[in-house]
C-alpha cells in the first residue's frame, strides 16, 4: 500500500496491513498526530467488536435435542385402518367385550403417560441449553462492550510486539479502567490440548491474564495494578496456575 497522506493510513494499521516501512513511518507519526491516534484507536475497537461477535459456540448437546424434539412433530397425516379392516376391528372389540376396551384403555394410558413425561424431560433439557447459550451471549456481549471501552478510552496507550515466529501482538492498557486489552490476529493456532495464556509480570512472579484460545482479542482478567509488562505461554487446555512453558512473547506494558 502506498499514498502520500499518512491520515489515510489509520484504518490499514489497525487491521496490521501495512508494510514494514509503512508501518515504521506511521507509528512516528503517531507520536505526534492526536487525531490519528484517536482513530486507530475506533477502528481497532470496531474490530474487535466484530470479531468477538462470532465468540459463542452453541454446545455440542444442541444439536442432539434438536434432533430428538423432530420425532415429536408431525410430518405426515396419521395413518388410518382402511374401511374394510376398520370393521373388522369394530367387529373385534365387540367379540371380546369389555375386557379388551378395558386393557386396551389401560395400555393407551400407560403409552401416552411414558410419552408425556419423556416430552416434558426432553422440553426441560432444550430450556436449559437455551438458557445457557443465552447466558453465554450475554456474558460474550458485555465481555466485548468492555473490551472495546478499554481500545476507545481517551487515556489508551498501546505497545507493540513480534513473537518469534513474527506474529504481531498489541496491548492497550488504559490506566483510568485499570484494564487491558490484547490483539493478536497472527497467532498461529496451537497444537491439540493446549491453548495460550496470557501473564500479567508482577514484582517478579506471574499472575494469569486469561486465555486467549483461538481468538484474536482478550480483554485480559484482573486489573493492571503494578504490572510491569505481559508473558504470553503455550498451556495444557483449560490453562495453568504458573506459566510451565518458555515464553513465545515478554512485551512491556505501556507506560
Amino acid at each position: 500500500m502506498k499514498t502520500e497522506d499518512p491520515h489515510a493510513l489509520t484504518g490499514a494499521y489497525a487491521l496490521d496491513a501495512l508494510g514494514p516501512d509503512e508501518r515504521h513511518a506511521f507509528t512516528r507519526h503517531l507520536d505526534h498526530c492526536t487525531s490519528c491516534a484517536q482513530e486507530v484507536r475506533e477502528f481497532a475497537a470496531t474490530a474487535a467488536r466484530l470479531a468477538s461477535a462470532a465468540a459463542v459456540t452453541p454446545p455440542p448437546e444442541l444439536k442432539a435435542l434438536v434432533l430428538d424434539r423432530i420425532d415429536l412433530v408431525r410430518q405426515l397425516p396419521p395413518r388410518v385402518p382402511a374401511p374394510g379392516r376398520y370393521a373388522e376391528l369394530v367387529t373385534l372389540i365387540r367379540r371380546r367385550g369389555g375386557v379388551f376396551v378395558i386393557a386396551a384403555s389401560v395400555a393407551a394410558a400407560v403409552t401416552f403417560g411414558a410419552l408425556a413425561l419423556d416430552q416434558h424431560e426432553r422440553a426441560q433439557r432444550a430450556d436449559r441449553v437455551r438458557e445457557s447459550v443465552q447466558q453465554d451471549a450475554e456474558r460474550a456481549g458485555a465481555r466485548g462492550a468492555a473490551l472495546a471501552a478499554v481500545l476507545a478510552a481517551p487515556d489508551a496507550r498501546t505497545a507493540t510486539g513480534r513473537t518469534a515466529t513474527g506474529a504481531r501482538v498489541t496491548v492497550v492498557t488504559s490506566a483510568a479502567r485499570d484494564q487491558a486489552v490484547v490483539l493478536a490476529p497472527q497467532l498461529p493456532a496451537t497444537p491439540a490440548g493446549t491453548t495460550y495464556q496470557l501473564w500479567f509480570s508482577e514484582h517478579g512472579s506471574m499472575r494469569s491474564a486469561g486465555l486467549l484460545g483461538g481468538g484474536h482479542a482478550l480483554l485480559l482478567d484482573g486489573a493492571v495494578r503494578d504490572a510491569t509488562a505481559i508473558g504470553l505461554t503455550v498451556e495444557p487446555a483449560g490453562g495453568s496456575t504458573s506459566p510451565t512453558t518458555a515464553p513465545v512473547l515478554v512485551m512491556a506494558l505501556p507506560a
